[in-house]
């Protein structure tokens, strides 16, 4: 027979990873969308990915001209921004694994026992990156753009999964 688990068990239990895993997939399939929105032509729809690429590039994109094109017509961000995306699926497909590790790897262990201003600080760093990218290439190709954005993206991720509850395993540190 199963035990019974109550609703607050099951949401210490899933929400986790569940929640993480929404959030990521809405980040990485929500600019590919856009386009395939916009080539319906149908009026809700086709509104909807405009309206999106507009919402996308004026509030969150630094450069909305450095996009990839699908079926005629632009992502919902730039190659460097889907690139954060991908980055951060990486650093949770290469993370999620260490939950049920026997003893985690020596950097984790290292990079957990930094106090989390100091993490936040070493996860920013490839960010600056981007900031040298738009200042001085602006005309980099989009295949350099999506690598940089990874690599990005995976120190954030690094950083986020090193915060939040449940998707690393403890290391004596609780910050």
């Amino acid at each position: 027979m199963i035990a019974a688990r109550s609703p607050a068990t099951l949401t210490r239990a899933v929400a986790p990873a569940t929640l993480l895993l929404v959030s990521l997939c809405v980040l990485f399939f929500g600019p590919l969308v856009v386009p395939l929105f916009r080539a319906t032509g149908v009026w809700p729809l086709a509104e909807t990915g405009a309206f999106a690429r507009d919402l996308l590039a004026t509030y969150v994109c630094p450069t909305p001209a450095k996009s990839y094109w699908l079926v005629g017509y632009e992502m919902g961000v730039c190659a460097r921004c889907w690139g954060g995306t991908i980055g951060l699926w990486l650093a949770f497909f290469a993370l999620r694994p260490l939950r049920f590790a026997a003893a985690p790897p020596a950097w984790l262990v290292r990079y957990r026992a930094l106090p989390w201003p100091a993490r936040l600080g070493l996860s920013a760093l490839p960010f600056w990156l981007w900031i040298a990218e738009i200042v001085r290439w602006p005309g980099a190709p989009l295949p350099v753009l999506l690598v940089n954005g990874s690599i990005a993206g995976a120190a954030a991720g690094l950083f986020f999964c090193s915060i939040w509850p449940g998707l690393l395993p403890r290391t004596g540190n609780r910050s």
